[in-house]
């Protein structure tokens, strides 16, 4: 149903819930036939136009939290999958804060978000952060993220990553292999592992995944359990990281450990 013709009939029935308040009209509404009834909510809207725009903005902020509630339990749900699957590339602290990105290589967001993302791991040691390669804007983005995948199996991900993310151009299987040789990485070994049934079963996870917790853009972080779709702030980042540490203290009551990071 579309969203405005979906408001006018919530805006209606809003408008009669208030007449349904005003004490003449209950007193009486067992009374009133159904065409005298609407005829009443017609009067009324007529009289007092604001009252729709007051319920499309209600409703609009219903269904906004409805979709923040369905998502935050659809998260925690997936908790384990998003922050433990041991075949998602990852690097920092474990024990911590764990971040988890869905990304595309040629989504123009995610790689203006890079930067700020390199920051942010080098001034928090503490955080965890987890990479969910979810290529959907077309061919590049699927060779790109083969490419990214292909790179970890040579323990190779984080700079190959990076690097990706800043070439200029098309992404190419040309530019690939020229930034795997630059890389030092095995050329030939990549082109291989980019079409093994591995590479493709990690793809096929990340994009059920991400439907199931409703990504429906790049780039979508969750951080702690908190799920954040596009693009987000240096300062929000730091907000929702203090706000997951708390809980994540409570969780383990342990201290948090180094891991191993990514090369």
């Amino acid at each position: 149903m579309d969203r405005l013709v979906l408001s006018k009939k919530l805006a209606l029935l809003a408008a009669l819930s208030l007449l349904a308040r005003v004490p003449a009209v209950c007193q009486e509404a067992h009374e009133l036939s159904r065409a005298e009834i609407e005829n009443i909510v017609r009067e009324y809207i007529l009289q007092h136009p604001e009252v729709i725009a007051q319920a499309a903005n209600l409703y609009a902020e219903h269904e906004q939290a409805a979709q923040k509630a369905r998502a935050k339990e659809a998260v925690v749900a997936k908790l384990a999958d998003l922050q433990q699957d041991p075949l998602s590339p990852a690097t920092g602290a474990a024990g911590g804060v764990t971040i988890v990105e869905f990304f595309d290589y040629h989504c123009g967001y995610c790689r203006r978000a890079e930067p700020m993302i390199e920051k942010l791991l080098a001034d928090h040691p503490d955080i965890r952060f987890v990479f969910k390669e979810f290529p959907f804007l077309g061919p590049e983005s699927l060779i790109a993220a083969k490419a990214g995948l292909a790179a970890d199996k040579q323990g190779g991900y984080l700079k190959f990553h990076q690097a990706l993310m800043a070439l200029p151009g098309s992404i190419t299987m040309e530019a690939i292999e020229q930034l795997a040789a630059k890389q030092g990485l095995d050329v030939a070994k990549l082109k291989v592992d980019m079409e093994s049934p591995a590479v493709q079963s990690i793809l096929a996870r990340n994009s059920e995944l991400g439907r199931q917790v409703g990504v429906k853009a790049t780039p979508s972080f969750v951080i702690g359990s908190e799920f954040v779709q596009g693009a987000i702030d240096a300062t929000t980042f730091e907000r929702l990281i203090a706000q997951a540490k708390p809980a994540i203290a409570q969780r383990t009551g342990s201290t948090v450990e180094r891991a191993s990071p990514l090369h």
